[in-house]
Parts: C-alpha cells; structure tokens; sequence
C-alpha cells in the first residue's frame, strides 16, 4: 500500500501536469470506485470544474476542485493516478478517466480495484479513518513529547500502535519496520515500555525514513508508481522491510519474520531490543 512518501511523490508528480486544468469529460468504468456520491452526481460535480490544487493528507490525495469542493482519493493497495498526453493510450487497469484541458487525461488505475474516491462538497460527507488523521512526520504537531504521552498511556505493541492513523498519519507497514530497526527497537516491546530516551531515538527514525522514502521517490517492489507512471527507488535502501533471512545490514544475524497486529513484520534478534 502506498505510504506517505509514495503519495507525496504522487502529489509532486501530479500537480505540475493537472493543476489549472480543466475537467472535460469523465469515464467511470468501475462503479464502486466511487464510493460519495454516487458515480452519476460525482461526474455532474465534476464536469467543467478546474483543478485548482493538489494536495495530500497522510495518504490520502486531495484534488481541489472549488472553494468548498475537494476529490479525496486513497489509492489503497494497488491505485495510481497518473498524468500523461491525451494522444497516449490507455495505461494499464485503468478505471476511471478524466478528460482535461490541454490535451491531458488524468487516469486512475488499479489492479485490486480497492481504492476509493469521495467528491466532497463543503463537508456533506464523514470519511471513516480521514477526519481522524494524528500528524505526521516531519511535521511541527509530531514531536517526541507527543509520541511519549500517547505512548505512556497504551499497552499495544510498539508497532502496532505507530500504524495507528489516529496517532501518526501517513506511517504505514514499510516504513513503521524501518523505523524501528533504525531506532533500534523490537517491534514486539509494548508501547509504554518505552523509555524517553528510546521515544526520542523513534520519533527522530520516523521522521528520517519518511525523508529518505520522500527523497528516493517512494519505494516500489511491484505496483507503486508516481504521477508519471515512474516507480520509486527507495526499495534499494531498506533496512529489513522484506528482507526476512537475510542477513541484518548491522550486525549480520539473520532477520526475523513474524506477524505483529496481523502484519507481517521484520526485525534483527539482535540489534532490535
């Protein structure tokens, strides 16, 4: 599933090609895609309307189409919305397409068919998981003393309770693995046996493997792609995300494979206390 950095790379990607565009024609050819409001008022909406912005919430994309009007896209397990010339044919497992000024067409693919789009005009729709959003990395309401309070207060498993949204946006199973092998701590610890000292060395893992993700492009090892169609290259500096047997980059002990919440997961034995 796309995690902050490969959304952030979809939304730099994006913008330049669909910002100051204007929808044309839209072709749904996946209902239940489109899940506020139905497909018939979504393209009504949407039809003549500019792209004004575009921007992301955790991992979540935002498509500004008004001053109260906002399409909000979460690409799920294997979605992209890609940019290209209207003279090119269609990628592959596209979805839905819109039609924009200037000769470009804005697709939405997906292979999974699990991803969502909402047309949300000024709050008349509740989306579950999105109003609920906890900060995110790199930004100034994600600190250390933040993470410790909530921390101090749950007896999940570390991991499971920095998956949370609610509690840090945009973190998901890649890069929470990489954080805590950074940080070096087992994913299996309880949140509240944290020491201040281990919450600092975390909060700043965090917020180092997002940047890394951000700065290589997202990672890639089947489906993610960017705005162009373009796969990232973060999968080449990954720590223990899916390396499971292979020997830790630290200390050279084989990593470990385990499940944690239902996710499956990877830690080194011994560098991760």
């Amino acid at each position: 599933m796309p995690e902050m950095p490969e959304v952030e790379q979809v939304k730099k990607t994006l913008a330049p090609h669909v910002t100051g565009k204007k929808i044309q024609a839209i072709d749904v050819k996946l209902d239940r895609l489109i899940k506020y409001p139905s497909p018939e008022k979504f393209i009504k909406g949407l039809l003549g309307k500019t792209i004004l912005d575009v921007r992301r919430r955790g991992k979540y994309l935002v498509l500004k189409t008004d001053v109260k009007q906002e399409i909000i896209i979460h690409l799920r397990m294997t979605g992209a919305l890609i940019a290209q010339s209207s003279t090119l044919p269609a990628p592959e497992y596209a979805k839905i397409k819109f039609e924009l000024s200037d000769g470009v067409t804005m697709w939405f693919t997906d292979i999974r068919t699990f991803g969502t789009l909402y047309l949300i005009t000024d709050g008349d729709f509740f989306i579950e998981g999105y109003e609920t959003l906890g900060p995110e990395p790199l930004s100034t309401g994600f600190t250390a003393e933040y993470l410790q309070l909530l921390a101090s207060k749950s007896h999940k498993a570390i991991k499971t309770f920095i998956l949370d949204q609610r509690i840090i946006a945009g973190l998901g199973n890649i890069y929470a693995d990489e954080s805590l092998a950074l940080a070096g701590i087992s994913p299996l610890r309880l949140a509240n046996s944290l020491s201040y000292r281990e919450i600092i060395n975390l909060f700043e893992a965090i917020n180092e493997v997002i940047a890394q993700g951000i700065r290589n492009r997202g990672t890639t090892f089947r489906d993610y792609k960017d705005g162009e169609g373009h796969k990232g290259n973060n999968q080449n500096y990954l720590l223990v995300y899916g390396r499971g047997g292979k020997p830790c980059k630290k200390c050279g002990n084989v990593l470990l494979s385990t499940k944690v919440g239902g996710r499956g997961t990877v830690y080194c034995g011994n560098c991760q206390k």
